[in-house]
């Protein structure tokens, strides 16, 4: 079975993301975040962190919230739960699963975000709904 990886890097100096990735095989991260830039985290900033993973990274705009739905949930202006079913229908308009041919262009993929945790985190989000559609496992790192 394939395996779905999700991190966030909040909370994470660079040698520690970098042995937590190295210890799962990852073969492609791919950054899912609305905005790439990080000014507290500038090694997981736009193009660095295409340089800091040689190559190994990808960035995917097309599987982050719209700026209308992250800024209505940071804002306190819908909740969590509003959230995941406004994002989930948001995936589904968007046909995610037609990005990915097949569970083995999944294996060892890690879905990137800022969130430490991804109990609130569209990570989560992104790889259950993906795991709705091909036999794949999920490990949040």
């Amino acid at each position: 079975m394939a395996t779905i990886y999700t991190i966030g890097f909040a909370g994470k100096k660079q040698d520690q993301f970098m042995e937590i990735l190295d210890a799962t095989g990852m073969r492609l991260l791919i950054d899912i975040r609305l905005w790439r830039a990080s000014r507290f985290v500038p090694w997981a900033s736009g193009a660095n962190l295409e340089v800091v993973l040689g190559g190994r990274c990808r960035y995917m705009p097309e599987l982050a919230p719209t700026k209308e739905l992250l800024a209505g949930y940071k804002d306190g202006a819908i909740s969590w739960a509003e959230y995941e079913k406004i994002f989930n229908g948001i995936l589904a308009e968007r046909k995610i699963e037609t990005l990915f041919a097949s569970a083995d262009k999944l294996d060892r993929v890690c879905f990137l975000c800022a969130e430490k945790l991804p109990a609130q985190c569209h990570r989560r989000l992104v790889a259950e709904y993906l795991a709705q559609h091909f036999d794949v496992s999920i490990t949040h790192l």
